[in-house]
């Protein structure tokens, strides 16, 4: 029933005139003068409304097939000017956003830019094309009654048009087997910022259509309140309060607030199945726009039966008699520190992956409805390897639980190649903060296996909170250390093994560290040093150890194993006695109690300045470019970036110099 919305009369209509994505036009127009010149400026304005979402979806279509020429055909063979104009772009657009950070995130101003021309395109496209002008318009058959007929009307179908319009590129922005990532060789997740965002704009546009339908039919139109009434039954309507309802949920499920009380598996599945179901209402709403809810719907489906069947295909196993038999996989359990276990399982029917792509992994113990995104530490065609650090909710029962190995279920391999484009001249730099070293590792250890390493600058920077963390990779980082070409540099943030001299001990680090003892943190020798007399307030400064008589580049570093640093005995008595109480002072020899140094108000860790550590490596560097690969903290990635950003020099590269193209691959998946 939608006559009585578009207020005309199909029964006596002489003809129709169809319009796509809308109600038939009866023509000619029968109505009084107002309204057949309100209906003029509804229709054309709908019209306007479907071109501009085909003119929008046109150059997103066509922005993704140039942007994948272009990632399929780059090569070592680029032009120079290709090369110049990429690092150009790569300088102005690749750093952090930080003016916007509270809205955004740490996000890039690529990202944000990518937006805001979205942003603006649907701004203005909301408005264009629409006569804006009242029309007062007698009811039929109540004389002395009138209806108030405005440009609102118009602009609301408008809004609902565009909102429909970008449901598909929303799933699409959303999909783990991401259509977009084939295309342009983006990895799924980095989409996630213009999902979530494109969330938002659809939630307003939908609210507004909304809104304005409400004021147009409850205040506007005469009499009332049967004119109401009589509306908000109709079958039409009534799903579209359902889909208010449903996008709504899902907004407000999204929120930060919402997933850290609920939980991020909750979110998840609700935001699957509310999205789904969200859809069909909107489906059958306005089914005249049934060119945008099926694409939706498809690729809701296709996302989810590709995940299907991938998993099946790991699990499925054929039994002698011929029958199918559905087996979990046996994953080795082995624990490290109270938060961190090890997987280990052999790849059950050589599961074929690529360097840098990642799998869902579903532990049965806790059910079947979770699963979580780890990268392999170790090379495809080889046994499975996982860090994973628990938090909570499974992952913290994995570490609870007692056995030695525990089933699981998985899903994958998602993601992409990140050593597509690594060429044989490009230094390579690797950045890992924590259990992000499973994203970085394969690169290394797949050069170092096939000899890859001769003739570039190779190094990897890990940044661990123990020198004890050093074991969740103990047998990977004695694989690499045997390649003299790749220097591996540890620095650890919250703990140094410091030892008490005796009087007239020379300083020293020699002696084994002492990996399961209690340490001083790092920032604590920034306290010593203040206390001996530095108080100049610089961090940068005096968090080093150089108060200490060690030098700058000792400091949390050591291809092999971190020193063993001790304190400097030339230090005040005032100064012992007041670090005394956390296990400094004179006499003998013994090691910093760090956990009553935190009680005492001392800074737990010391953050390594990793843009220095990017602008030395690029520094370093003889011939080819650089690749930098991170992944860790938000923080960690944004002061990485920002710094490659810096380092590319478009002169530079045009004028030949190699060390001006410095290119960046980063993971900033949690976990």
């Amino acid at each position: 029933m939608i006559e009585p919305r578009h207020i005309q009369d199909y029964s006596s209509a002489a003809s129709l005139e169809p319009h796509w994505g809308y109600a038939d036009r009866v023509v000619p127009c029968t109505n009084d003068a107002g309204s057949c010149e309100y209906l003029d400026v509804v229709y054309h304005s709908h019209d306007l409304g479907m071109l501009y979402s085909g003119i929008m979806w046109s150059v997103i279509i066509g922005g993704l097939l140039g942007w994948g020429i272009v990632h399929r055909s780059s090569s070592s063979s680029s032009n120079r000017l290709t090369r110049t104009i990429s690092s150009a772009i790569r300088r102005k657009l690749l750093p952090e956003f930080k003016a916007g950070r509270y809205f955004f995130g740490r996000t890039t101003r690529l990202q944000v830019l990518v937006l805001l021309c979205l942003t603006v395109y649907l701004t203005i496209f909301s408005f264009v094309g629409i006569r804006y002008k009242t029309w007062i318009t007698p009811v039929k058959n109540s004389p002395g009654v009138y209806n108030t007929r405005s440009s609102i009307g118009p602009l609301s179908d408008r809004l609902g048009i565009l909102a429909y319009a970008l449901t598909p590129l929303s799933i699409l922005l959303g999909s783990r087997e991401s259509i977009l990532s084939q295309v342009t060789g983006i990895p799924y997740q980095h989409f996630n910022f213009l999902h979530r965002w494109l969330g938002h704009i659809i939630f307003i546009q939908s609210a507004l259509h909304t809104i304005f339908w409400c004021i147009v039919e409850i205040r506007l139109y005469q009499p009332q309140p049967s004119v109401a009434k009589a509306w908000i039954v109709q079958p039409y309507i009534i799903w579209g309060v359902v889909a208010m309802i449903l996008l709504l949920v899902l907004w407000g499920l999204s929120t930060s607030w919402a997933r850290n009380a609920f939980g991020y598996e909750f979110f998840r599945k609700a935001h699957y199945v509310l999205a789904m179901v969200y859809i069909g209402a909107c489906w059958a709403h306005w089914k005249q726009l049934e060119c945008f809810m099926l694409p939706s719907l498809l690729l809701w489906f296709l996302d989810r039966g590709i995940r299907f069947i991938r998993t099946f295909l790991i699990h499925y196993n054929v039994l002698p008699n011929g029958k199918g038999l559905f087996e979990t996989i046996q994953a080795k359990i082995t624990h490290h520190d109270t938060d961190i276990v090890r997987l280990d399982f052999e790849n059950p029917i050589q599961l074929d992956f690529e360097i840098g792509q990642h799998f869902y992994i579903c532990f049965t113990k806790g059910g079947i409805w979770q699963s979580h995104p780890f990268t392999p530490l170790t090379l495809p065609n080889t046994p499975h390897g996982y860090l994973i650090r628990a938090k909570k909710g499974e992952t913290k029962r994995i570490i609870d639980a007692s056995g030695e190995s525990t089933p699981i279920i998985l899903t994958g391999p998602h993601g992409v190649d990140i050593m597509r484009n690594l060429q044989n001249e490009d230094n390579v730099l690797c950045v890992a903060g924590g259990t992000g070293i499973t994203f970085v590792l394969p690169v290394l250890l797949h050069l170092s296996k096939y000899g890859l390493t001769e003739g570039r600058l190779i190094e990897l920077v890990w940044v661990v909170r123990h020198e004890r963390d050093t074991q969740w990779i103990a047998k990977e980082l004695e694989e690499l250390r045997k390649d003299e070409n790749v220097k591996i540099t540890i620095k650890i943030t919250r703990e140094i093994a410091v030892q008490k001299p005796k009087a007239g001990d020379e300083i020293s680090k020699s002696g084994p560290s002492t990996p399961g003892g209690e340490s001083i943190l790092s920032k604590d020798l920034s306290t010593l040093a203040q206390l001996n007399g530095n108080a100049d307030g610089n961090t940068e400064e005096t968090s080093q150890p150089s108060a200490l008589g060690l030098g700058k580049e000792e400091y949390g570093e050591c291809p092999c194993k971190p020193p063993v640093y001790t304190s400097n005995p030339s230090g005040s008595g005032s100064s012992s006695s007041s670090l005394s109480g956390i296990g400094i002072g004179t006499g003998t020899k013994e090691i910093v109690d760090a956990e009553k140094a935190i009680e005492q108000g001392l800074e737990p860790h010391h953050r390594p300045n990793l843009r220095q550590t990017v602008r030395d490596f690029v520094s370093k560097t003889v011939n080819g470019p650089t690749v930098v690969y991170v992944s860790g903290p938000g923080g960690m990635i944004s002061d990485v970036r920002d710094e490659v950003a810096e380092c590319n020099d478009a002169s530079k590269v045009w004028r030949g110099e190699e060390r001006g193209e410095v290119r960046l691959i980063y993971d900033d998946r949690l976990e």
